[in-house]
């Protein structure tokens, strides 16, 4: 009898823990054949990559090689994008693989399952704000964290030998924004080292726009406040409460009619499901290009497909919907791991319920402040400084126990920091 084939396209925090968890269960046992799909072939936690982008962290240093984990954690990796699924025949549709120069290397690819999880994350959502895609960068995975990784570089660069303002403009003070903003005054202050001995904070202008009344608009009122205390500190602009109108090559245009000038630009606003699932017709998408599902994270109205993460939409029964946060594709991924062994053993599955254990936002060596929720009591307790520097520091270790186990974690997080003592603090290259 044929093991029964898991196709899990996405290898985020939740697709490639739910891939990497399923593999040592029953991929090394030949139990059942386990594969994961993406179109890289390196992972980096997406919380990590505003670092990537600013050259705090080296991939090479951080990145998880897709075939390498596979080959010890009992997977099959296959490079590709998602370009169509057909449950009649239960496969899914790959695209080409091209080189960099556009010739290809392999052609479009029919993958059959027994069981297809859909894990391929979000991206921002530019909301139809005209020449958006055009201008700016959308830090939403490792290639374009790595483009605007080498405009820094260019610009940085151009800034040593003209003393020019950079002018950097981040649409967004969600997590990813306000950390972004305050990375780059820490690399700012930090080039000097490197030899960029013209250049220092005060030639750096960042502008953090949000059209909410607060940054960090879904956390609690005092870590917003905390927040931008520490921004204005630093120097950051803060734009509060201004909707961009459109992008142009000058910077960002707002509802007022003004000019906020930006060489350099950044959306990090809105999460909407990726549009690869556009191509899905017989799947029900919400308006945010989101799957369905149902409380077991079944695609509603199909038997053996499910979907987890930032591109599943599950409202929970409060009418809310599960929130677009790594917690959430995590707990979904442990969620769904379960259910899968209890569904192949013939036993039931249970809903997904969603446990908000608060949030941590970084703000690079200046601070960290966020919010924990606590079982016992409604009210969440506020933290910053070391403490939640630690906290943060924890769940990138907790994610990297998702992929490897404990042990290996541990073992795997001491590599990373002596190979840190030999390397350089910044990646300028």
């Amino acid at each position: 009898m044929t093991a029964n084939r898991i196709v899990i396209v996405g290898g985020g925090a939740g697709g490639l823990a739910l891939a990497s968890k399923l593999g040592r269960k029953l991929g090394l046992s030949g139990e059942a054949e386990i594969c994961l799909v993406d179109k890289s072939s390196v992972h980096i936690w997406k919380p990590k990559l505003h670092e990537v982008a600013v050259g705090v962290i080296d991939q090479s240093v951080e990145g998880l090689l897709y075939r390498d984990h596979g080959l010890k954690n009992g997977y099959r990796f296959l490079r590709g994008e998602l370009a169509g699924c057909n449950p009649q025949a239960k496969s899914i549709t790959l695209s080409s693989v091209l080189n960099d120069d556009g010739e290809e290397l392999i052609g479009q690819r029919e993958i059959p399952y027994d069981y297809l999880v859909l894990a391929i994350g979000g991206i921002s959502n530019s909301f139809n704000t005209p020449s958006a895609e055009e201008h700016c960068i959308f830090l939403d995975n490792l290639e374009s964290a790595n483009r605007f990784h080498q405009k820094l570089l260019d610009d940085l660069l151009l800034l040593d030998e003209t003393n020019e303002k950079l002018s950097i403009g981040i649409v967004g003070a969600g997590a990813t924004g306000v950390e972004l903003a305050a990375e780059l005054h820490h690399v700012l202050e930090s080039v000097k080292d490197f030899g960029y001995l013209n250049i220092d904070k005060s030639h750096l202008e960042i502008h953090l726009i949000e059209a909410a009344q607060k940054i960090l608009p879904a956390l609690p009122d005092k870590v917003s406040a905390r927040a931008q205390t520490v921004l204005d500190h630093i120097g950051v602009r803060l734009h509060i409460g201004v909707q961009v109108k459109e992008v142009v090559k000058e910077g960002f245009v707002t509802q007022d009619g003004v000019l906020i000038e930006s060489g350099l630009k950044v959306w990090a606003a809105g999460v909407k499901g990726p549009d690869a699932l556009q191509v899905l017709t017989e799947l029900p998408i919400s308006k945010r290009n989101q799957v369905e599902v149902d409380a077991c994270m079944r695609v509603k109205g199909q038997e053996y497909i499910y979907a987890i993460g930032d591109c599943a939409m599950l409202i929970q029964d409060s009418g809310r919907p599960v929130p677009p946060r790594a917690q959430a594709a995590s707990q979904m991924a442990e969620t769904l791991y379960k259910n899968l062994l209890n569904r192949l053993k013939g036993k039931a599955e249970k809903p997904f319920v969603y446990q908000d254990y608060g949030s941590l936002v970084s703000l690079s060596r200046f601070s960290a402040v966020g919010n924990l929720m606590g079982n016992l009591r409604s009210r969440s307790l506020f933290i910053e400084g070391y403490l939640a520097r630690l906290m943060y520091m924890s769940l990138y270790q907790r994610h990297l126990a998702s992929l490897y186990g404990w042990f290996s974690a541990a073992i795997y997080s001491l590599a990373q920091r002596l190979l840190k003592w030999q390397r350089p603090k910044l990646k300028l290259h």
